[in-house]
């Protein structure tokens, strides 16, 4: 009887920094143990999710902070029973000091503009990443529309539907937040003023050291009287290009996005999300070019 297939998930990401002129160039590093010249990626921890997979293995294989943009695909690699699956993003190098790779890891890095970069890779899968992160661009913006999560049912709450708490899986879902999102150089956090979207992004601004800003344009009350309150809110922030978070309700999030991207048809977009879920908005110059979705935190049983 043959082995059953393992499946191992990973993620990495295509580091890039600003040369001289409009030029970029991207990272890549050596793995004396593989003497193999790849992009940084690794597989998933217990309990980790691919985004924050990828940020820890950027700054664990080349030292650089990265901020995130978004996910350019993914690869497949078949080694023996096992299968292993990678996501990439877009990610920029910061000038935040980080430290040193393990030089048991990685031994050196090279900064190589894409042409180059591409010819030095040694897997034909990771030059196919770097052409989807040439045909996305650079020098995005992320503004991350976010469900509060898991709230106590309306029909077990008496009280007012705004004073509405969230429910112990909500809670532990709020504090699984961090990680999801610190890779986006979030600056600014905005709620509706529900109690069930407070208590969601108040852990998360805590640990960001983020003063929160509460406004009940984001709020089912003032959708019910206007509906267009909600989106001047966002497009405020698309205009500014601020990196943000926008913690709201169904149905405003799936109306507000349907009229953030107008006539663009992102097909990977459910019709709504559920509770602790997201879509990352990514867009230059307010134009919005690429749409991630944000699972749900998960929950240690």
């Amino acid at each position: 009887m043959a082995d059953a297939q393992v499946i191992v998930r990973a993620a990495g990401a295509v580091l890039w920094r600003h040369a001289k002129g409009k030029a970029i160039e991207i990272a890549i590093i050596h793995r004396p143990r593989y003497d193999d010249w790849s992009l940084p990626k690794g597989k998933l921890e217990n309990g980790e999710m691919h985004i924050g997979c990828a940020f820890r293995e950027v700054l664990e294989e080349t030292g650089v902070t990265p901020i995130f943009g978004p996910e350019i695909g993914e690869v497949v690699y078949i080694v023996g029973n096992e299968k292993k699956i990678v996501k990439y993003w877009a990610a920029m190098a910061s000038d935040i000091p980080y430290g040193q790779p393990d030089e048991h890891e990685v031994d050196e890095i090279l900064w190589l503009e894409p042409t180059a970069a591409k010819k030095k890779l040694t897997l034909d899968d990771d030059r196919s990443i770097v052409d989807f992160f040439l045909d996305f661009g650079v020098d995005t913006q992320a503004l991350v529309l976010l469900r509060h999560a898991k709230a106590v049912k309306r029909e077990d709450w008496d009280g007012d539907d705004g004073d509405r708490p969230l429910a112990h899986v909500g809670q532990l879902q709020a504090k699984r937040l961090f990680p999801l999102y610190f890779p986006y150089a979030i600056k600014e956090i905005h709620s509706s003023d529900a109690m069930r979207c407070i208590e969601t992004i108040e852990p998360m601004a805590r640990t960001m050291q983020l003063t929160p800003i509460f406004s009940t344009d984001l709020s089912e009350f003032r959708y019910t009287k206007d509906k267009e309150a909600a989106l001047d809110y966002a497009q405020d922030l698309l205009n500014r290009g601020v990196a943000g978070v926008i913690c709201s309700h169904n149905p405003i999030l799936p109306k507000l996005l349907k009229k953030l991207i107008g006539k663009k048809n992102f097909k990977q977009l459910d019709g709504k999300l559920e509770p602790g879920q997201s879509w990352v908005l990514h867009h230059r110059n307010g134009e919005i070019i690429a749409i991630d979705s944000i699972e749900i935190p998960q929950i240690s049983a």
